[in-house]
């Protein structure tokens, strides 16, 4: 559930807000806001939206219509976004304020340092609360997965685990028989093989088939199936 909170509206000076013939910073604020709300990629977390003020000496005819929002061209809504808000009444103007976004959402940290190689497992990391709009790496959001995962570098405890710090652990190994399957169309063919590397689900490895002797690639399936392709 997304909790929206405006903090810090662009506002001028009281006079500013109060006069008929001025537009109403208040509104302005509240356009950018929905705006973002409604657009921006954390939308479904708790999340709290704040616009800069505005400085005191602006002054925009008021407009007669409704305002509205938008991205100046190639803007996508980040962290720190700079919204357009335009009116289209008798006396168009346009403006444009900087929307800070902040999303909180429980991510994963390692509890303990973790070593390149180590399997990472749930006793390895623990759930807390951050703002992920500040994380540029992103985070991950589950350790689910056929085979589970392990660090590709060391990763210090506190970190926030990403999806560049971990990989597949191997679910087939060198020297392993498994099933290879020839997929084409609606017809599959299995034969007996033997795996030529390790390798982890979804990863292409070299196998050989056992009949014939020729080696092959293929897709890791599962802990006992490669896909030739």
């Amino acid at each position: 559930m997304s909790c929206i909170l405006v903090v810090g509206a662009a506002s001028a000076t009281t006079n500013a807000a109060s006069d008929p013939t001025i537009e109403n910073p208040d509104r302005i604020a509240a356009t950018a806001t929905a705006y973002v709300a409604k657009h921006n990629p954390w939308k479904s977390m708790d999340h709290r939206i704040e616009v800069d003020r505005l400085d005191p000496r602006t002054r925009l005819a008021r407009c007669k219509t409704s305002l509205e929002a938008f991205l100046p061209p190639g803007g996508t809504i980040r962290r720190r976004t700079t919204v357009g808000v335009r009116c289209s009444g008798p006396s168009p103007w346009k403006i444009y304020v900087p929307v800070t976004v902040a999303a909180y959402t429980k991510v994963m940290v390692a509890n303990r340092p973790i070593g390149p190689g180590a399997s990472i497992s749930q006793d390895s990391v623990s759930w807390v609360e951050r703002d992920v709009s500040t994380l540029s790496y992103g985070y991950l959001p589950s350790l689910k997965g056929q085979g589970g995962l392990r660090a590709r570098r060391s990763i210090p405890q506190g970190a926030v685990i990403t999806a560049n710090m971990v990989e597949a652990n191997a679910i087939v190994h060198k020297g392993q028989r498994i099933s290879l399957r020839s997929d084409s169309g609606s017809i599959s063919v299995t034969m007996s093989g033997i795996a030529l590397q390790d390798g982890a689900i979804n990863s292409r490895i070299p196998v050989r088939n056992l009949s014939s002797g020729r080696r092959l690639e293929g897709v890791v399936e599962s802990s006992e199936v490669v896909v030739l392709r």
